[in-house]
C-alpha cells in the first residue's frame, strides 16, 4: 500500500537524522570537535557521513536545541557544550528559585572549599589568586558586571582545584544562576577588599593547604551572601 511506502521512508529518514546525529555528538563528545571550534559545513558532514545535507541540517538542528550547537551568523555553527546532562542542568538551574540555588551552595561551597585546600595544584592556586586580584580590582573600580563575572570565576575555580570532576561539571553548571544570585544580592555595594574578607580568607586557607580554615571561611562567605539576599540559612 500506498501508506505503508510512505511510512517505509519517513522511518528511514528518521533513522539517516539519528545516525548523523549520534555520529556528530560523537565527535563532540570524544573531543575531535572541542568547545568552541566550528564544525564542518554542512555539504562536508554529508559526504563525511554518508547522508543527505537534509538529514545532516535536521541532525545539527537537534544539537542545537539540545544545547551542544549554537549557530552563528556568517560564521558557521560551533561547539557551545559536549554534555548533554549538562546542558539540561543548566537550564533547571536558570529557571530555579534564587533561594534554592543557595542552599545548594551552602553544600556545594564547603565541599569544594575543603578540597580545594586538600588538592589544589601550584597552577589551580595562581589561577583562584588571579580571579581575587580581578574581583579587587573591579571592585576599586565599582565595575558591577566585571565584579560579579570575577566573584562567580573565583568560586568556579575553587570547585575546579578539589579534583572532583562532578563537583566541578556541577558548580560550572551552576555558573549563570551563581551570577545572577551575585547581581541580585548586590555584593558590590557590601564587598571589600581588606584581608578579613572571607575571599581572601578562602585564598589564603587554600594556598596554606588548610582544609578547616578553608571550611570556616566558605561558612563565613555564604553567610554573607544570604545576609545579602535576606534568605533564611535554613528552609
Amino acid at each position: 500500500m500506498e501508506s505503508d511506502r510512505v511510512e517505509a521512508v519517513r522511518k528511514g529518514r528518521v533513522s539517516l537524522v539519528e545516525t548523523a546525529t549520534d555520529e556528530i555528538r560523537g565527535q563532540i563528545v570524544t573531543g575531535i570537535w572541542p568547545v568552541g571550534s566550528r564544525i564542518p559545513p554542512e555539504s562536508a558532514l554529508s559526504e563525511t557521513l554518508g547522508v543527505s545535507r537534509a538529514s545532516v541540517r535536521e541532525a545539527v538542528r537537534s544539537l542545537v536545541h539540545s544545547g551542544l550547537l549554537e549557530p552563528r551568523q556568517g560564521d558557521g555553527t560551533f561547539v557551545i557544550s559536549d554534555d548533554d546532562s549538562a546542558v539540561a542542568l543548566r537550564r533547571r538551574l536558570e529557571r530555579a528559585e534564587l533561594s534554592h540555588v543557595t542552599q545548594v551552595r551552602q553544600g556545594l561551597d564547603v565541599i569544594a572549599a575543603r578540597q580545594a585546600a586538600k588538592h589544589r595544584t601550584d597552577a589551580q592556586l595562581a589561577g583562584i589568586e588571579a580571579a581575587l586580584a580581578r574581583r579587587s580590582a573591579a571592585l576599586t573600580a565599582h565595575d558591577s558586571d566585571a565584579f560579579t563575572a570575577a566573584d562567580a570565576e573565583f568560586h568556579i575555580l575553587v570547585a575546579e582545584a578539589g579534583a572532583n570532576p562532578v563537583l566541578a561539571d556541577i558548580y560550572r553548571s551552576l555558573s549563570a544562576a551563581l551570577r545572577e544570585e551575585l547581581r541580585r544580592a548586590a555584593c558590590l555595594d557590601t564587598a571589600t577588599a581588606a584581608p578579613t574578607d572571607p575571599h581572601s580568607r578562602l585564598a589564603d586557607a587554600i594556598r596554606a593547604q588548610d582544609p578547616q580554615a578553608a571550611v570556616d571561611a566558605a561558612v563565613l562567605l555564604l553567610a554573607g551572601h544570604v545576609r545579602d539576599l535576606a534568605l533564611p540559612l535554613d528552609d
